[in-house]
């Protein structure tokens, strides 16, 4: 292969399986990690990214909807039994606290019983908020609203009358000797809708607005998130015991982290030091511990201080503002020696900080300053650096940099690295575990470049070298050169571990049957059973029926009825009901995590009938029960897809299967890339593709909606099948790669057979992604009630019998 390959292609070689493993089970997605946490930044969201549809309360006596392979629906009753939610709500004094100088007299045996958690009556409730409101002028109520939410509810207040701050005090006191009670189970949709338009007040600033809606539904589970909304965004004005009460009573609440490390950072904004080394003490946020290290400083206690500051200082990124004053200090106090400084230069170049590594010269000697200049010129331009430094003195930085500019050019051009390495063999005194390391590397990705004399490459290495990922390599390699020979002595000479995982079975199979050995059918046999994309290409091979034995989970009304009395448990579900997706996932997680595997699947089942499919296959899939196939595949917007793909001529089995693979069926799932929704679109692909298609598309929020995600994504689908003659193989792989590396690989590495290929991709990620694509489109064949056809079509055309089914013979 020619040295003169692209830097884009030559990135592609770095992701050379740097111990990546193969997910074998054809339900594993890479979904499930997506999502920022909201709240504490940036404010709400603008706009809920999905409103899900009001189907009433989740309990044990609503429909359970089992998902039948047609996509229908098949209901489970199960009776009546529900509690709603033990955990009440803030104590609302919170946001009406009393300030110093005012008094308040207290009918003492119900403050007692709101200590203890027992009801005090109903009459002594009414002499309480009787005696807590005569103590509180106009002009006192109409400051505290004033100093809680602003001007704006100043004249507000003052137009309120008396009955709405009788209104409230009853409120206050619901929240606070009520705690033990278990209201009956009502109807939540209105509440839901005065949240939602809370939340969206939250989003626009408007608190007095959030305001209304707290003291609108004052037995919501969700109303805490209004109250952290508005507490979040006055966190410079609210008293120190409101945000301690607050933060106490939620501690386990998905929003905690966000409002305690928002309120530990304001204090130390605002130097509130006693308060802040109160709260802040064991934080873990570095902005805060900085905040802390300046108050200890301002309060003179110094000893072990500049350790403390040493560990923040030492990174490899710049450290936020709060920290200049005390890294001020450490570097008064001589701390910051030339060593250190080329510690943290190294850190930085690590992370690809080049501008805090030019920094961090200023304080080198001159020396080090020459290799500093040395190493940044490297990282700048590789080639041409390794050219000047044939006329280095030999010296042990000398060598450190050579080898990083070889390593990397290897990833760019090989050839011009083993070029480059053959100028510095003999120059350098090289210590044997850098040579080593150099001519593995080489030989790697002469491998990776699928080159005829790869696998003799390796052979040279000294035995010690040659790993997993080194054999793995050697495989391909041969298969991609024909030397089924070598590709067999490859998966032998792995470890038995590896040898029984599906891929290297499947590989061993071909090679027996390319080496016309009679033993290759048994090793097909041995796989052609499971249900995986190995599974399914080793069974069509033999001629066979696909293996597709389905767990059909019955629902356990008495598992069911206890869950569905978990407060937490609730909470997460009616997170979910409103579009607080971020917290409804960090909420079921927080519960999943205390529940038995029997329970987790029931609440998985719970979630699937709120149309909460992403934690059902989360939980199905860490509860082992992977054969519960309608669950965890579930028909997403079955008309929708269908009927999208009609129009543009793509295969609604291969549509599901790419959703499934991209997002675990996450409807906000957002990838590092920024890639976002179900299909995982990037926004300026979004955009590109609705003015193509004259669909409505106006920002990237938009994504997060299932029917624009699937009307955007579904048309891309239709381009890029057109642009690669139909062929799903190069069209799943240019969705995950893009067209451009496609249509590069299809350029320059062979293609023989469509195994091969697939198999053969320096993308790790590419390699394994279409095999999971494949073979989730086709357990959505069988959901869609068809006969098998994607695998025989796309990848072994002409060797799939004619009337291949799925069958189930299960011997478990």
């Amino acid at each position: 292969m020619s040295g003169r390959r692209s830097r884009a292609f030559a990135q592609e070689h770095a992701q050379a399986d740097a111990g990546r493993g193969h997910r074998e089970d054809a339900g594993q997605s890479r979904a499930g990690q997506f999502g920022r946490e909201p709240g504490t930044d940036d404010g709400a969201q603008a706009k809920r990214r999905r409103k899900t549809p009001d189907a009433g309360p989740v309990d044990a006596a609503a429909p359970i909807v089992k998902p039948d392979r047609a996509g229908r629906g098949q209901e489970h009753g199960t009776e009546r039994s529900r509690d709603r939610h033990r955990d009440r709500l803030v104590n609302r004094r919170a946001l009406v606290q009393q300030y110093p100088g005012q008094s308040r007299d207290r009918d003492e045996p119900a403050a007692d019983a709101e200590k203890s958690g027992q009801q005090s009556g109903a009459g002594t409730d009414q002499q309480q908020l009787k005696d807590e409101h005569k103590h509180l002028s106009q002009n006192s109520k109409t400051r505290i609203m004033s100093e809680h939410v602003g001007s704006r509810w100043q004249l507000l207040a003052r137009l309120m009358t008396t009955s709405v701050f009788r209104w409230l005090g009853m409120v206050v006191l619901a929240a606070t000797s009520a705690a033990g009670t278990v209201p009956a189970l009502a109807d939540r949709s209105d509440e839901r809708e005065v949240f939602r338009e809370g939340w969206e007040a939250a989003a626009r600033g408007d608190q007095s607005a959030v305001l209304q809606a707290i003291l609108a539904l004052p037995d919501y589970p969700l109303t805490p998130y209004l109250e952290f909304e508005l507490l979040r965004q006055r966190v410079d004005r609210v008293p120190e015991t409101v945000f301690e009460q607050f933060l106490a009573r939620y501690r386990d609440w998905s929003f905690h982290p966000a409002l305690e490390r928002s309120w530990l950072r304001s204090l130390g904004r605002r130097g509130l030091d006693a308060e802040l080394l109160r709260h802040g003490r064991d934080s873990t946020d570095t902005e805060v511990r900085c905040h802390v290290a300046r108050a200890d400083l301002g309060a003179g206690r110094i000893e072990g201080l500049a350790d403390r500051v040493f560990d923040l200082w030492l990174v490899g990124q710049s450290q936020p503002d709060a920290c200049d004053p005390v890294f001020a200090w450490w570097r008064r106090q001589g701390e910051l020696t030339p060593d250190r400084a080329w510690q943290r230069f190294h850190l930085a170049l690590a992370t690809g900080e080049a501008g805090l590594a030019r920094y961090l010269r200023r304080y080198m000697n001159e020396d080090q300053r020459l290799w500093t200049d040395r190493w940044l010129a490297m990282k700048r331009r590789v080639d041409a650096t390794l050219g000047q430094a044939r006329n280095w003195t030999d010296h042990p930085q000398a060598r450190l940099i050579v080898l990083d500019g070889i390593k990397r050019l290897t990833r760019a051009d090989h050839e011009r690295a083993a070029f480059r390495w053959s100028q510095f063999d003999r120059r350098f005194d090289w210590a044997p575990e850098d040579r080593s390391a150099v001519e593995r590397e080489l030989a790697l990705f002469r491998a990776v470049a699928l080159e005829p004399d790869a696998v003799a490459a390796i052979d040279r290495l000294a035995p010690a070298l040659v790993d997993q990922q080194m054999l793995e390599w050697r495989a391909r390699a041969a298969m991609a050169n024909q030397d089924w020979a070598a590709v067999l002595d490859s998966i032998q000479s792995m470890a038995i571990s590896e040898q029984a995982r599906g891929r290297w079975r499947y590989w061993r199979g071909r090679a027996l049957a390319e080496l016309r050995r009679p033993d290759a059918a048994l090793a097909y046999a041995s796989l052609a059973s499971e249900t995986s994309y190995y599974g399914f290409l080793a069974a069509t091979r033999l001629g066979l029926d696909l293996t597709l034995c389905n767990e059909d989970l019955a629902v356990d009304p008495e598992i069911q009825r206890r869950l569905l009395r978990d407060a937490e448990l609730d909470r997460a579900l009616e997170l979910n009901r409103v579009g607080l997706e971020w917290h409804a996932r960090r909420t079921w997680w927080h519960v999943s995590q205390r529940l038995r595997a029997a329970e987790r699947r029931q609440a998985a089942l719970l979630a699937a009938a709120q149309q909460w499919h992403d934690r059902a296959i989360r939980d199905l899939g860490d509860t082992g029960t992977l054969q519960a196939y309608a669950w965890r595949f579930p028909l997403v917007e079955k008309g929708t897809v269908t009927g999208l793909a009609r129009v543009h001529g793509v295969d609604p089995a291969l549509v599901f299967g790419l959703m499934r693979a991209e997002s675990a069926m996450q409807t906000d799932a957002l990838s590092p890339a920024g890639a976002r929704g179900l299909l995982q679109l990037m926004p300026t692909t979004a955009a590109e593709v609705a003015r193509r298609h004259g669909i409505a598309y106006r920002s990237r929020a938009e994504l997060y909606r299932a029917q624009t995600n699937i009307a955007l994504g579904v048309a891309h689908l239709g381009e890029l099948q057109t642009d690669f003659q139909q062929g799903w193989i190069h069209v799943a792989a240019a969705y995950n790669a893009g067209s451009n590396a496609v249509r590069r690989w299809l350029d320059t590495r062979p293609y023989s057979e469509a195994d091969v290929w697939l198999e053969t991709l320096p993308f790790y990620e590419t390699r394994d992604y279409v095999p999971r694509v494949l073979a989730f489109a086709t357990i959505y064949e069988w959901q869609l009630q068809r006969p098998p056809a994607v695998l025989g079509q796309q990848v072994l055309p002409g060797l799939a019998p004619s009337n291949q089914q799925f069958e189930c013979q299960d011997n478990r």
